[in-house]
């Protein structure tokens, strides 16, 4: 009966080859429906085993594997193709997932920012969010006298970290894709990284990046991914500070400006002077 298995596989091992290149990288889920599929067709013996079927892509067919393992991030993924990139790896972590930040832009050949950390994004699932109507002075100002935090979901791969982020639902809003990759856009990218500044040294690093980018926002759109968030903060006119810094005319920042609350906010946390803008309420 072994005998029979082995001469089956050989029999087929070129389709077998060729339905296996359909794929990049395959989790050990995928591996299993694939013999399903195999057996289906008739093109491996109907006993063989998922341990014995694993045995002969690796003994055979020279089947790859990749892998990452931390406290929060234990992925592992299988492939024929020799020529594996982290972005390749990393966008198997979840169907729904997508590249953000500064590896969104990195991606799309806007930057080369940061490029040692790749960003990963996985939305929380849709639910209803009970918002705070009644934010006060003294909840912004305590708020921004403590620490940031931080993901726990991070793992190190070769020389790169990767970082796991989990934001708000918005229904994948701006996601696009991108060279085969789904990525945050650029308008994303600027609200992602101004609302999570702590993985950047500090807010001026992020307007730095974007000045070049300047022709590539539409502050309109921006606006829209804030909406998107609809976020607790006054964050309206925190972007409206922000795109001002980048160059936009304030002529062309109406809509962020329409926001502007009596409410004053930072633009980061922690800093030992702050400058304050009157025209956006916000301390820099």
């Amino acid at each position: 009966m072994a005998k029979t298995k082995r001469d089956l596989f050989s029999k087929n091992i070129e389709i077998i080859k060729k339905l296996l290149l359909e794929k990049k990288l395959y989790s050990l889920k995928e591996l299993n429906l694939l013999l399903n599929r195999l057996k289906t067709k008739r093109l491996i013996a109907q006993d063989v085993s998922s341990r014995k079927f694993f045995d002969l892509l690796q003994n055979r067919l020279k089947l790859r594997t990749y892998s990452v393992f931390s406290k929060k991030i234990n992925k592992v993924r299988y492939t024929l193709y020799p020529d594996i990139s982290i972005y390749d790896f990393v966008s198997t972590f979840e169907k729904q997932g997508f590249f953000s930040m500064t590896t969104a832009l990195n991606i799309q050949r806007l930057t080369n920012q940061k490029d040692n950390f790749v960003f990963f994004s996985k939305e929380l699932s849709l639910k209803n969010y009970s918002k705070n109507n009644s934010l006060s002075q003294k909840d912004i100002d305590q708020a921004y006298q403590k620490e940031y935090r931080f993901t726990r979901s991070i793992a190190s791969y070769e020389d790169k970290h990767i970082i796991y982020l989990t934001p708000k639902n918005t229904n994948r809003f701006e996601v696009i894709e991108y060279d085969g990759y789904a990525v945050s856009s650029v308008h994303r990218a600027f609200v992602e990284m101004i609302m999570n500044v702590q993985y950047f040294k500090n807010f001026d690093t992020i307007i730095k990046i974007f000045k070049p980018l300047k022709n590539k926002l539409n502050p309109k759109r921006v606006f829209d991914v804030v909406k998107s968030f609809d976020p607790v903060y006054p964050y309206y006119q925190l972007m409206g500070f922000s795109l001002d810094r980048v160059g936009f005319d304030k002529k062309n920042l109406i809509l962020f400006k329409e926001r502007v609350t009596n409410l004053r906010f930072y633009t980061e946390k922690n800093r030992h002077k702050y400058s304050f803008d009157a025209y956006w309420s916000i301390y820099y």
